[in-house]
């Protein structure tokens, strides 16, 4: 309590300091005391006493004042505050009843409050107990449950009964979707989006679902639900959902830096919502490796791309998507002219689960070591997400699980490139102050013929989303010029703390581990993973954080860099 006490005062002189005249100065002590006396009552110490004086004197006293307009103009105003706390109240009973009756309401499992007899009679405690309870009638069908509060002390026992006083209201049932607000979105269409069906018992749960539906789409800057304060003659709960409309178009910058690849500028134009169903269209163009090492200014990599997608295709959840892409790649490995499409659907499965599936083409010409092969290939990629991490861009606590699965054919081979990788965030702390991050990942490329998997679609490490304090896609195996060759197999792991420091920065430390290996399955015995190892900085914005890491190669060879330095938006990993 002691510590508590010190922030409300700390937290109280930035918020309202203790300046001005005399009075002012009087005026601001008592109402710091009146404050710390709440807090104790909240947190259950009833019979606490608090001693405030200037001087000595009480600064409930008119002798208070006196003593601060004697003391010298300039001089700061010494005001001593002593507390004693006295004994803890603690909760006796908890009682949960209608209105006009004694009697225990039934159904409820109260075990779910966090609130049991001999626990404090703590007011955040008590508070959270009756918002659990609410959530829990309301999960039971009672849309319109109210709950009054009521908390008796007894301060000869030093005890507190808290009865919870429950008016659930009918069952309810959902009812009919109301939308208003949006004049560029096809509010027919719009319906398809909600969640439920008119009649279907109800469920806070399909409330929020219908929030995240609507606010996933990326056209609104806000979705308010309202629902009614009664229930219509049918028994069911009518909601007025209102919608603000975001701007249709938007057109953004980006730019990212890593040591041995130079600096990549990059330009996207977005239309959010091209027919009136959401439809989006996304056009980006990027011009990467700009001074990488070895390397003319001239001799750099580009990529222009195009991206469609129809939200709620043949059904509900699922979104169709249509990309292509024309680029230059320009690397160690390799370099590659390509031209990409890509012709697939996302499928929701539920707020958790999502799976993507498709069809691609690619046409390539690629040179490497003085060698150029044109490739034309068919593939079919397949993806599943399983995501339980609270964030997409500065995830804090959960995890997420991706596995891939891409076969591809060409005239001169089939081969299937295979991925899982797993990501876990554990919050030691204060709520997101300090992380402990992990991230592992396997691969492997079951071919016909190894020697037959086009360059670009081996796997590869190193690099800032990698082992960082290696080259990208260094970490592995490597010619008699020392360039990367890849391989048909891939192990990578990493582990990052995260401590953010005050409300905007954060500082990390990580070490990652890893290495691409020739066979299908890595042979540690034939090459030992590269480990990475070093420290960063987080600038915490709106938009997720701005990252810089300088990475320090552990167990380099001949031609690897001292360090990597690498600065990109958003986490690691």
């Amino acid at each position: 309590m002691r510590g508590e006490l010190d922030e409300l005062v700390e937290s109280f002189q930035k918020s309202q300091p203790l300046t001005g005249d005399s009075l002012g100065v009087l005026q601001g002590a008592q109402s710091a005391v009146a404050r710390i006396n709440s807090a104790l009552r909240s947190r259950g110490y009833y019979d606490g006493r608090i001693n405030a004086t200037v001087e000595g004197r009480p600064i409930a006293e008119a002798g208070a004042l006196d003593a601060i307009d004697a003391r010298p103009e300039n001089e700061p105003v010494p005001i001593s505050v002593e507390v004693a706390t006295g004994p803890r109240y603690r909760v006796t009973e908890i009682a949960i009843r209608p209105p006009q009756s004694q009697t225990s309401l039934p159904g409820i499992d109260r075990g779910k409050l966090g609130l049991a007899p001999g626990d404090p009679a703590d007011a955040a405690a008590i508070i959270g107990a009756q918002d659990k309870l609410i959530g829990e009638l309301r999960r039971h069908g009672y849309a319109l449950a109210r709950i009054e509060r009521e908390v008796v002390v007894d301060h000869a026992t030093h005890d507190a009964e808290v009865t919870f006083v429950v008016e659930t209201g009918p069952v309810a049932k959902m009812g009919p979707v109301r939308l208003s607000g949006s004049e560029k979105v096809d509010m027919t269409w719009l319906q398809r989006r909600v969640p439920f069906k008119e009649g279907e018992p109800y469920d806070p749960a399909k409330v929020e679902a219908m929030r995240g539906r609507l606010t996933s789409l990326g056209v609104f800057n806000s979705v308010r639900i309202n629902q009614a304060s009664a229930l219509d003659a049918n028994g069911e709960l009518p909601f007025d959902v209102d919608l603000t409309d975001r701007l249709p178009r938007t057109i953004g910058f980006g730019i990212s830096y890593e040591t041995q690849l130079g600096f990549s500028v990059n330009g996207f134009w977005t239309h959010r919502n091209l027919f009136g169903q959401a439809e989006s269209l996304r056009l980006s163009a990027e011009v990467n490796h700009i001074g990488q090492q070895g390397y003319s200014v001239f001799d750099t990599g580009f990529a222009f791309r195009a991206a469609f997608r129809k939200p709620d295709w043949w059904l509900s959840g699922q979104d169709a998507r249509l990309e292509a892409a024309g680029l230059r790649e320009v690397l160690d490995a390799y370099t590659r002219n390509a031209v990409t499409t890509y012709a697939g659907f996302d499928r929701v499965f539920s707020p958790r689960l999502t799976v993507r599936a498709g069809l691609a083409g690619e046409m390539s010409r690629i040179t490497r070591n003085g060698i150029t092969v044109d490739y034309q290939l068919i593939g079919l990629p397949f993806s599943l997400l399983y995501n339980r991490a609270n964030s997409d861009v500065d995830p804090t606590r959960g995890y997420r699980i991706d596995a891939e699965v891409t076969p591809w054919l060409s005239a001169i081979d089939f081969f299937t490139v295979l991925r899982l990788t797993g990501r876990t965030y554990f919050d030691l702390g204060q709520p997101g102050r300090t992380v402990l991050a992990a991230r592992g990942s396997l691969g492997s490329e079951p071919a016909i013929s190894i020697g037959g998997i086009p360059p670009d679609k081996f796997f590869y490490a190193g690099g800032g989303g990698s082992v960082r304090g290696f080259v990208f896609q260094s970490a592995g195996p490597r010619d008699a010029f020392n360039n990367p060759l890849g391989g048909a197999s891939v192990v990578e792991a990493s582990l990052e703390l995260r401590q953010r420091i005050g409300e905007s920065f954060g500082v990390v430390a990580f070490v990652d581990a890893g290495s691409a290996y020739p066979y299908f399955f890595p042979d540690f015995s034939l090459l030992a993973p590269r480990i990475g190892a070093g420290a960063g900085i987080r600038y915490y914005t709106d938009f997720g954080p701005v990252r810089l890491d300088v990475g320090f190669p552990v167990n380099r060879r001949e031609g690897d860099p001292a360090f990597g330095l690498y600065v990109s938006l958003g986490q690691a990993f």
